[in-house]
């Protein structure tokens, strides 16, 4: 096969399939190239059915980062898997497994890992206050793992935040019509479009795409907000307990590291369109953000 061309995986495996990428991802491969077999990682037995029920001809499954048996019988013969992990994991376990097991099958032609690494970030620069579990602490390790694997791996390097956040900040806006969240001047970027962008490179026979390149897009109109620890803390901590200190911790590191990040038009090029605005995300989900009972999963 030429150098600038790679194989389409005829089987994907999906991790974190019941997620807000990977539950998009499921769809759009169903959507465009529904001779692909997809099967679907949850461990959730409730997020299963569901899935069974919105991708009703994937194989859904239960597997573990942490448990290499569950990951090679996941990992078998599948020729494509998409990576992406919860908020807290040890990559240095995750990836380990993971890394082995493909290896020992042989069976793989194009991983996709969603990473949100910090571009030449020095590792002595992450504080104590974000050790072990945190992103900028633990991506970098799976970014290494995995470079040394020699697997044939795509990173999706997101410098951005999620807009659907918005169904968990939406809370102080409603209550208060003030908007409580730390400071953070980084790029607003809908999951469903990494989703796609994940798919378009999965059924790309292009072996060049420059991906490592920042997803982003432009801010959208801002909010008010009280973005002081007081106004955060009084809102969020009696709502998440311990975790609201440590929420705090990330987006302060992220505020006074942002210029690491650049914009680009990566998105745009692989979706051949703009992608979803945060006016966009927030028109089309007016109705239901003005009920304020939906969350997200790793608040």
């Amino acid at each position: 096969m030429e150098s600038t061309k790679k194989s389409i995986p005829k089987s994907i495996l999906i991790f974190g399939a019941a997620g807000h990428i990977g539950q998009p991802l499921a769809e759009f491969l169903t959507r465009e190239a529904p001779d692909i077999q997809l099967s679907l990682v949850a461990r959730n037995p409730e997020k299963q059915k569901l899935l069974q029920n919105r991708v009703p001809n994937a194989h859904v499954l239960a597997a573990d980062y942490e448990d290499p048996s569950s990951l090679a019988a996941a990992v078998k013969g599948i020729e494509g898997v998409f990576v992406i992990s919860s908020s807290g994991m040890s990559e240095t376990t995750a990836m380990t497994n993971l890394s082995n097991v493909l290896k020992q099958d042989g069976s793989a032609v194009h991983i996709i890992r969603l990473l949100g690494i910090f571009p030449e970030f020095n590792p002595r620069r992450v504080p104590a206050s974000l050790g072990p579990g945190s992103l900028p602490y633990e991506h970098p390790i799976a970014k290494r793992i995995l470079d040394e694997s020699d697997l044939p791996v795509t990173y999706i390097n997101s410098g951005a935040t999620f807009i659907d956040n918005l169904w968990l900040q939406i809370q102080p806006v409603l209550l208060h019509k003030k908007f409580i969240w730390p400071e953070h001047r980084v790029p607003f970027l809908d999951p469903r479009d990494v989703a796609e962008v994940a798919g378009r490179l999965f059924l790309s026979d292009n072996a060049k795409h420059v991906v490592t390149g920042i997803l982003s897009d432009e801010l959208g109109e801002s909010l008010a907000f009280d973005g002081s620890y007081e106004g955060f803390m009084e809102f969020w901590g009696p709502r998440m307990g311990k975790k609201a200190e440590r929420i705090w911790n990330f987006f302060k590191f992220e505020q006074a590291n942002e210029e690491q990040w650049a914009l680009n038009n990566f998105v745009e090029r692989i979706l051949g369109r703009k992608p979803t605005t945060v006016r966009g995300w927030v028109v089309e989900h007016k109705d239901a953000l003005v009920k304020g009972d939906r969350t997200v999963s790793w608040a």
